[in-house]
């Protein structure tokens, strides 16, 4: 005998909306989900508590003209198939964000029940590929700080086996890959500088290959203004050869430092050099280099004039 039939939806806390169905792998149609069905992403390198200013704009959007953009999601069971280690992060959720994690962020501010969402499990089809999607999405349009770009690199790089060939899923060149991977390699106080802006990345480019303890205090010497033309004149009276121990000691260290800029080899540093001087001057260098100081009692000067470009 047939008996009544049970709208199972009569029997759910929430009210049905489309996530309640398995969807097709090949789904990509823009639709909406419960903010608690939607998961963030376990292997996105932003920092979001820190971006609260960026976040709460984005929030008073939403009160204002609703969300703009929908926010790129995969099915629960696409990303465990991949990431079956990080289920605990996802908990019960539906979906695993992609991208939009500031979006999905802003709408649990303002406490807005649903997401606009489209489906791509195609970005669940390998770990590289789903690395790859959520570096692209930050490094792209997110404007991380050079620390964050450093960890999304590092992360791609790890699951594509090497640099260059995450170089390639960027769309960066090999150098580009090396050089934020050598951030990662400074020390906490100097990455700290480059992510609040202090410190721009062309000052700590070499700044890698000293061990850590010693990197601060290289920086700052490097930091250090030039000495002015009095002090210049009051450290030369200070010794019988024009100069103070502290004088020599910063000359020194400059020395270092440019020795450092121009590349640290030989090679290097007369590529550097060609680039900037004249063959004459060149030759005069050369000239200078060779001859002992005692042959010249160490006061013997040349001009070299810069080379004109």
């Amino acid at each position: 005998m047939a008996g009544k039939r049970v709208n199972l939806s009569d029997l759910a806390s929430d009210p049905v909306l489309p996530e309640a169905r398995v969807p097709a792998f090949a789904e990509a149609a823009p639709r909406t989900a419960r903010v608690h069905h939607v998961a963030a992403n376990p292997l996105n390198t932003r920092e979001l508590d820190a971006d609260h200013a960026k976040i709460e704009s984005i929030a008073e959007s939403m009160r204002t003209h609703g969300q703009l953009q929908p926010c790129a999601v995969v099915a629960r069971e696409a990303f465990l198939r991949i990431f079956p280690e990080h289920e605990a992060a996802i908990g019960k959720a539906a979906w695993v964000q992609v991208t939009g994690g500031r979006r999905r962020a802003a709408a649990l501010l303002v406490s807005q029940p649903t997401l606009d969402i489209v489906v791509k499990n195609n970005l669940a089809d390998s770990r590289e590929a789903w690395v790859s999607a959520t570096a692209a999405e930050n490094l792209d349009r997110e404007n991380l700080d050079p620390i964050e770009e450093a960890k999304a690199v590092q992360l791609l790089a790890q699951e594509c086996g090497t640099g260059k060939a995450a170089a390639i899923r960027l769309s960066r060149t090999p150098a580009w890959v090396t050089q934020r991977l050598n951030l990662l390699k400074l020390a906490p106080e100097v990455q700290a500088m480059l992510r609040s802006g202090e410190l721009p990345l062309r000052e700590v480019r070499d700044l890698h290959q000293l061990p850590l303890d010693q990197q601060l205090g290289e920086l700052q010497q490097r930091q250090q203004p030039a000495e002015s033309p009095e002090l210049t004149a009051v450290n030369r009276e200070r010794s019988p050869d024009g100069a103070s121990p502290a004088a020599a000691r910063t000359r020194a260290s400059a020395v270092a430092s440019a020795i450092k800029r121009l590349g640290g080899t030989p090679d290097k540093i007369a590529e550097a050099l060609r680039t900037e001087m004249t063959d004459e001057d060149l030759r005069v260098l050369a000239d200078l280099l060779l001859r002992s100081p005692a042959a010249t009692g160490g006061k013997e000067s040349v001009a070299l004039q810069p080379q004109d470009n």
